[in-house]
């Protein structure tokens, strides 16, 4: 798997794992993304765009599915074809992030996500 940086920001300069995956995957606009997920969140009657129900709604709504995966794989080691994937992912600690996976390129911030055990694995539908 190939890895290139990707890091986006808000207008004032916070950025946050989920919103940043999704823009990247959806090619949607920061702010766009937390307003949607903001919404969602209301819907739903939870405390965070980050609840894993919330941005699970999202990703439903965007045609985006959990798949199987092993759940003590590293990313590093996911064999997966040049779909477009979402993962959830963790240090097997109290680290928690989510990044994009497109064409077998995985796009974050840093490389250290390659690293990252997978949680759950979601695989956009066309």
């Amino acid at each position: 798997m190939k890895f290139k940086e990707y890091y986006i920001t808000d207008n004032n300069g916070n950025s946050n794992c989920v919103i940043r995956s999704f823009c990247k995957l959806y090619n949607e606009k920061y702010d766009d993304v937390y307003s949607q997920l903001s919404i969602i969140a209301k819907e739903l009657k939870m405390d965070s765009f980050n609840d894993i129900p919330v941005f699970e709604e999202y990703m439903k709504r965007h045609k985006t599915f959990p798949i199987e995966c092993n759940k003590n794989t590293k990313i590093k080691d996911l064999k997966l074809d040049d779909s477009n994937y979402i993962v959830f992912c963790y240090d097997k600690k109290d680290f928690y992030h989510m990044v994009t996976i497109m064409n077998k390129t995985l796009y974050d911030k840093n490389d250290d996500s390659l690293n990252l055990y997978i949680i759950s694995l979601y695989k956009q539908m066309n």
